[in-house]
Parts: structure tokens; C-alpha cells; sequence
């Protein structure tokens, strides 16, 4: 396995994400500690010495350890629960909610960016540095969480998703409570047949273990990512958990007497972002309480609306001392918006680094005066590692072309045409170019003449002009489909190339799931980049060919380099 980075982050990240990657001063103004400041981590963890208004250390391990151990978590893991009630323990965290087999790539490159940063931060802090994957089972985006992407060997993309109960009127359940439907196993099945693998493959019996043992999509997500980086001590939290709830409480009640301040904070930086040229990442209705209710069946969101929290259907209605006093005997039933989740994640942890994606890091600047509302303050926000994984099939279709990657993720159509022009030996766009200025010319001199019969039948003959244009247009493209399509195997080959790495004009780390890599692939990719320094920004990874991982073992992995031989730098 070869590693190389993407110089060229603008082709897979957003400018706000490029910003704060590579030209950190301009967006300086919306956060608290640059991530480019190795002294920012030991300021952060004597802030965080200060604060002692946090709920037990002791209660938040013991859920944890709890929590883990159920899902049949290894010992390192276990381990590093328990050790969070060491008072000088840290926690570097991240997080997502739970999508089908663990969703896109992003998720998986979140939690090894969370046990980079824990063990390299435990190393230049001399001091336990836990880390926490919070999995974010009381989202309610079914459409996000329920769609799995896998790349067939003709480059059609398979969006395959899971028959869940329609959404109920007045609200969603929480994605991580629904139930593992049958048809779950199918899709494994199907995961395997797209990917090329047999049903009794080694990672396929992961997929279909981890769904055996789990009753719900977020028990299912929870055991796949213990299977995978529970031996590397990473602890996963579910903040449904009714024990963490409970110890979340005084910060959701004091949220709701916040209300106003939260808003006021949340438009005053959306002003900011927006005079500096950004866009905000959040657009909060005044109206929220930045609360969810769970009744047992649906999750609403409440708003305060005539005096009184109620939901957008009507169908809830509480007045203030009535949500309190629910709030108190009942927290489990309430779960935080995007502007309170992680600061209910600061409250129960002591985050000294915080890894997100490009969504995150926009609507985190949005944020940065809400934490002290609560006695809070802003952890490092540290980038989640990026990288697009560029299969052996891709380099030898690469070099077919005369290709990079850059030009793949630049602009696969412009790649595309580069290469059908090369096999067009009618030189079709230059022989349409010039039929169309003969045309235009001949109708210039005609048009002169006739309007000298009668001056309306110039617009007469422009009109005329047009439609044939719109003829020779029309030929023109009929005559390139023709042409790809006497080169469908070129053609092909483009299409697997696009659906490889920027599948639905989307980065692939957006789209593409871990497992059909793991089973064509094994797992050695995978520890060799937990293994490997990071640079940080975006790396494109070149697997190597395939082995048989049973005879291979897991750790009989490659090393990683700077630059792949004989792959020109992307830039």
C-alpha cells in the first residue's frame, strides 16, 4: 500500500473545510484553540481543569464499561472505559449516526482519526487520553442513515437500503431504535454479490454475526465498529444510554431556560460567517428549544409557541414548570438538536479534542459563544483524516488513459471528453463547429438580400436559422452517442472510474462503504493507515492486489510511503 497526498483539497472539500485545513487565520475568529498549535492541547487540558461542575467521572466510566462490555468488546476497550475515571484522564471524541454496516467511508476514517489523536495526545501529555466514538443513535434523518453504496465490476452504482416501518405522522423514532428488519440479511447478501465475494466470506460472517447479535440499527453499527477498533481501545457511547441521559439532565434544563440567549448567539455568528463570505452551516427556527421529545414511539422536536413547548403537529403541548418537570423525572424521553449535541458531549466527557468532518466544522463556528451560556467552553476542533482509496482496477485504468486521480476528482466529465476525443478520428465537434459557421454565414448573406424584398423577413430567417442550428445540434449529439457507443468499453471503463472515486459527483468517502473494500481487500489497508504518520489534509491510498486474508492473518500488512512508484503527484 502506497500513500500519496492530495494537494488539491478543493476537489473533495468545501472552502470553509480548506480553510481551516490549510489557511487556519481566516477562520481563527470562530473557534478558540487552532488545531495547528501543538501547545493548544495542554492549554485546553488546563481549562479543563477548572471545570468542576461536570457529572461523576465515575458514573460516566461505569456506563461505558457497561455499555461496551455488552457489546462483546475487547479488552483494550474495556480498559479504557474503566480508565476514564482517573482523574487526569482526557478524551479526544467524534461521532456519527448510525447508517447501514456503519455507512459512508467517513465514518470509519472518523474513528481512526479519534485513536490517532487519543494515542498521540496520551504521548505529549504524559497523561491517559480516552478515545470516545459517539454514536449518534437519537438522530431521526432515516433518509441519511438508511442507504448503502456499492460499486458493481460494470461501474453502476447500488444504492441499497432497508424496508423500515413508514415515518409515523408527528415525528420520527429515533434511527438507532429501529428494528433490524429480515431483510437485513439480504442485504449482506447482496453487499457480498456486488462486491464480488462469496456468501461465506470471513468479513461477510462479520456483517452477518454483528446482525444476529443486534436488535436494532444502532446495535448493529455499534458491534461492527467494536469488531473493527474495540482491540485499538476504542470506546463506544451510545447517548441513549439511560444512565448518560440522566447525567445529562442539569445541562438540558438549563437549555430550555436558555433558549433565547442560544438563538441570539447562533444568528450573531451566522452574521459573521456571512460578512466574511461564508455560508452558515446552521439555519436553528428561533421558535426550537433545541430539545427533541420521545414519546416511546416518535421523536418531535419541541418549540415554544404562545407561551407553551409544543410540536409542529399540535399533537404535544407542555407548559414551562410541566416540560420541567418531565425534563426531571423523564430525561431519557429528551435528546439534544445539532446546536446542543456537543455540548451535552463536553458536559459528560473531558474533551480536550473534538474530530469532525467539513459539515461539522462550519456549523461549529456558529457555536463558539454558546458553550460558555452553559460554563462550557469550546474544546480543539481537530479535522477528521480524509482519503480516497484507489483500487489496482483504477490504476490500470489509469494509466490506460494517460490519467490521474486528480483528473478523475477535477472533473470527470472534461476527462471523459479528453478521452473520446482522442478516439474520434472524424474530429466530430470540429466538423459540427464548422457546418455551423457555413450555416451562419450563408444565412448572414441570404438574410441581407431577402430583406431588401421585405424588411420582416429578416427575424423571419433568423428564426428559420435557429431551428436548424437546433438541428445541427441535435446531430451533433446523436452523433457523439453514437460514437461512445461504439466504444462502450472505453466508455465503461470511465464510468467505473467516476464510480470508483467521485461516485454521484460526490467525494468517495461520502458515498462508498468500508465493507466492500474489506472484503475485497482485507483488513491489512485498514491497520497499516492506523499505523501510518498522517500529514493531514486528504491522502489518495493505492491498495494493494488482493491476498487471501485467511492465509494472510490480519496484521501481515503492507507498509505505507510517501508516493506511490511510478504515479505522478497530484496536484
Amino acid at each position: 500500500m502506497q500513500i500519496q497526498p492530495l494537494e488539491r483539497l478543493e476537489w473533495v472539500y468545501p472552502e470553509f473545510f480548506v480553510h481551516y485545513l490549510r489557511d487556519f487565520e481566516r477562520v481563527r475568529s470562530f473557534f478558540i484553540y487552532s488545531p495547528h498549535d501543538e501547545a493548544a492541547f495542554a492549554r485546553r487540558a488546563q481549562a479543563l481543569e477548572r471545570l468542576s461542575h461536570r457529572p461523576p467521572r465515575e458514573a460516566v466510566a461505569r456506563a461505558l464499561a457497561a455499555y461496551n462490555a455488552a457489546l462483546d468488546a475487547e479488552e483494550p476497550a474495556l480498559e479504557a472505559a474503566r480508565r476514564l475515571a482517573d482523574p487526569q484522564a482526557l478524551v479526544v471524541v467524534g461521532g456519527q449516526q448510525p447508517g447501514l454496516a456503519t455507512g459512508p467511508l467517513y465514518t470509519v476514517y472518523k474513528a481512526m482519526g479519534i485513536l490517532y489523536w487519543a494515542r498521540r495526545l496520551a504521548e505529549t501529555l504524559k497523561r491517559p487520553v480516552i478515545p470516545v466514538f459517539w454514536l449518534a443513535t437519537e438522530d431521526h434523518d432515516l433518509v441519511e442513515c438508511n442507504q448503502l453504496h456499492v460499486l458493481d465490476e460494470r461501474g453502476r452504482l447500488h444504492r441499497l437500503e432497508l424496508p423500515f416501518p413508514a415515518r409515523a405522522t408527528g415525528g420520527q423514532p429515533p434511527v438507532g431504535t429501529l428494528p433490524l428488519v429480515p431483510a437485513a440479511r439480504a442485504l449482506i447478501a447482496e453487499v457480498a454479490r456486488l462486491a464480488g465475494v462469496a456468501a461465506g466470506h470471513p468479513v461477510v460472517a462479520v456483517l452477518e454475526d454483528a446482525r444476529r447479535r443486534a436488535t436494532n440499527l444502532g446495535q448493529w453499527v455499534a458491534r461492527l465498529l467494536v469488531r473493527l477498533f474495540s482491540r485499538d481501545g476504542l470506546v463506544v457511547l451510545d447517548p441513549m444510554d439511560p444512565a448518560l441521559r440522566q447525567l445529562s439532565r442539569p445541562l438540558l434544563q438549563r437549555a430550555l431556560v436558555r433558549r433565547e440567549a442560544i438563538h441570539r448567539e447562533l444568528a450573531a455568528a451566522a452574521a459573521r460567517l456571512q460578512r466574511r463570505g461564508y455560508r452558515p452551516g446552521l439555519d436553528v427556527d428561533p421558535a426550537h428549544a433545541n430539545l427533541f421529545y420521545f414519546d416511546g414511539r416518535r421523536r418531535a422536536a419541541l418549540l415554544w409557541q404562545d407561551g407553551r413547548f409544543t410540536d409542529r403537529h399540535g399533537r404535544l403541548a407542555f407548559a414551562p414548570a410541566e416540560l420541567a418537570r418531565e425534563l426531571e423525572y423523564h430525561p431519557e424521553a429528551f435528546s439534544p438538536n445539532v446546536v446542543l449535541r456537543p455540548l451535552v458531549q463536553d458536559w459528560l466527557l473531558p474533551v480536550v479534542a473534538f474530530v469532525v468532518g467539513p459539515g461539522e466544522t462550519r456549523y461549529l463556528a456558529q457555536l463558539r459563544d454558546v458553550y460558555p451560556l452553559f460554563g462550557l467552553e469550546m474544546p480543539v476542533i481537530v479535522p477528521r483524516p480524509g482519503f480516497t482509496l484507489v483500487e489496482p482496477a483504477a490504476v490500470e485504468r489509469l494509466q490506460r488513459y494517460g490519467a490521474t486521480v486528480g483528473d478523475v476528482l477535477a472533473d470527470p466529465a472534461a476527462l471523459r471528453r479528453r478521452v473520446l476525443e482522442g478516439l474520434d478520428s472524424l474530429g466530430i465537434d470540429a466538423r459540427f463547429a464548422a457546418l455551423r459557421q457555413q450555416m451562419k454565414d450563408l444565412y448572414t448573406a441570404l438574410l441581407d438580400d431577402l430583406e431588401r424584398v421585405r424588411p420582416e423577413l429578416r427575424p423571419l430567417g433568423q428564426e428559420n436559422l435557429g431551428r436548424i442550428l437546433m438541428q445541427v445540434d441535435y446531430l451533433h449529439r446523436k452523433t457523439w452517442q453514437h460514437h461512445r457507443r461504439r466504444h462502450r468499453e472505453v466508455a465503461r471503463d470511465l464510468d467505473w472510474l467516476e464510480g470508483s472515486l467521485r461516485p454521484a459527483g460526490q467525494p468517495q468517502e461520502r458515498v462508498h462503504n468500508v465493507f466492500p473494500y474489506l472484503m475485497r481487500y482485507g483488513d491489512r489497508w485498514l491497520r497499516s493507515l492506523l499505523r501510518a504518520p498522517w500529514p493531514g489534509g486528504h491522502q489518495l491510498v493505492f491498495l494493494d492486489p488482493p491476498v487471501d486474508e485467511r492465509a494472510a492473518g490480519p496484521d501481515a500488512a503492507g507498509t505505507a510511503g510517501a508516493v506511490a512508484p511510478g504515479r505522478p503527484a497530484e496536484r
